[in-house]
């Protein structure tokens, strides 16, 4: 046996040679070799990674991508909370259809750059998901390995594709105030403040399934988002808080939409402080699909906007808000958006900010307010897919040069007296 200042080289009765050394964490590691000279270099490199900090448990990562990938799902924090169920059920998604019946059977040690790469170039190929699928699945698989390089399992990250992760996707529509207001007026009484507060306060449709009479203090203009509704596969539904810190937050309502909340609230939500504002004409709960595909549908194919979705109101709302020269900081928090860069800078806003935000879109909204037939105005302002038409102050400036004065009536207009903010109701 030959020893040495680090570990040692004997011959075994096979006539191979092994080479042992204690590692970091006190284990014994034992590797067999042709000849002695084999045996002394691979010493020699193990000294030399441990002196540089770079050694790596030869016994790591034996575990399977599949089931490394699925107890990652599990049990993945995001600024100290568990994923959203929403979420949870699209990583399991791109997981099962997308990642892991194609290398799921590898041993995390056996994930290399060329095994990533050719992967992902099936992913990217002409019969593969498309390039905004790919990007997606590509990024979870990045997070995934990052988490195993953190806990040891593998030395480095294989996604080492540059760019792979990012994505391009289309950008949506903004509607005009016209269009809103067209919208509400097209949909069912019942829907129209759903409308109203998808657009002009920014909220998600989760937010406005959940809301409650509490949440909503019609003296102070103001909605307090603390909940938030998800529709799960198999009509499981997920009632809990927002995903993020910042969905948590107060939204001051523009007063020329408090009537028609106010309104709201008197017919249609149900009694009591924690009764739901919007439910169904059986008092039955909201639920996207059911919203989408009895109601949203045929409003946007009555007003000309077949390709508006419901969540553009909310789009379009940010859009608006942006336009009353709102900063960074205040759309952050009056949208309830969070990211990795922003989350700490733009958390905090005045609530006197957020009033005057809501003050400049209700003159929006009353500028805008059509004079006769609200869909007609609709198709004649209605953007294309491709290049939407503008919304914000050059609506403002087209409408009060258009249409502002002459021709509204108390239809159009709720009466309004000096040093009154305007207000709006729909025709019965």
């Amino acid at each position: 046996m030959g020893r040495r200042d680090f570990g040692s080289v004997r011959r075994r009765d096979s006539g191979r040679w092994q080479a042992r050394y204690r590692d970091p964490n006190g284990r014994m590691q034992t590797r067999m070799f042709a000849t002695k000279g084999d045996a002394t270099r691979f010493l020699a490199g193990i000294r030399a990674d441990l002196d540089r900090g770079e050694w790596f448990d030869p016994n790591a990562g034996r575990q399977l991508l599949s089931d490394y990938a699925h107890g990652w799902v599990k049990t993945r924090r995001v600024r100290g909370r568990p994923l959203a169920p929403r979420t949870v059920v699209q990583y399991n998604w791109q997981l099962d259809k997308h990642i892991l019946p194609a290398i799921g059977h590898l041993q995390l040690r056996q994930l290399t750059p060329a095994v990533i790469r050719e992967w992902h170039g099936k992913l990217t190929s002409p019969t593969g998901p498309g390039a905004i699928t790919a990007a997606k699945c590509y990024r979870l698989l990045h997070s995934i390995c990052n988490s195993a390089v953190a806990e040891e399992e593998i030395p480095r990250n294989p996604c080492s594709i540059p760019g792979a992760g990012q994505e391009s996707s289309p950008e949506r529509p903004v509607a005009t105030v016209p269009q809103v207001l067209a919208l509400a007026q097209a949909v069912d009484e019942r829907w129209r403040a759903l409308v109203l507060l998808a657009a002009f306060c920014s909220l998600r449709f989760g937010e406005l399934a959940a809301l409650k009479r509490k949440d909503i203090n019609v003296p102070e203009a103001s909605i307090t988002i603390r909940v938030s509704v998800s529709d799960l596969p198999g009509g499981v539904r997920h009632v809990g808080p927002p995903k993020t810190d910042a969905g948590n937050r107060v939204v001051t309502i523009p007063a020329a939409v408090v009537p028609a909340i106010s309104e709201h609230l008197e017919r249609f939500a149900r009694p009591g402080d924690d009764g739901l504002v919007f439910v169904g004409p059986l008092g039955g709960v909201l639920r996207e699909s059911n919203f989408n595909n009895g109601i949203w549908h045929k409003a946007t194919a009555k007003v000309g906007v077949p390709y508006l979705h419901f969540h553009d109101l909310r789009h379009t709302g940010n859009t608006l808000a942006a336009a009353t020269g709102a900063s960074l900081r205040e759309l952050m928090v009056r949208m309830g958006h969070a990211s990795p860069k922003a989350a700490l800078r733009y958390q905090h806003a005045t609530r006197d900010r957020d009033a005057a935000i809501a003050r400049a879109l209700s003159e929006l909204v009353e500028q805008s307010q059509p004079a006769d037939n609200p869909a007609a105005s609709a198709e004649h302002d209605r953007p294309t897919p491709e290049k939407p038409t503008a919304s914000g102050p050059s609506v403002a400036r087209r409408s009060s040069s258009g249409r502002r004065g002459k021709g509204k009536t108390p239809s159009d207009l709720g009466k309004r007296s000096e040093g009154e903010q305007g207000t709006f109701n729909f025709p019965s």
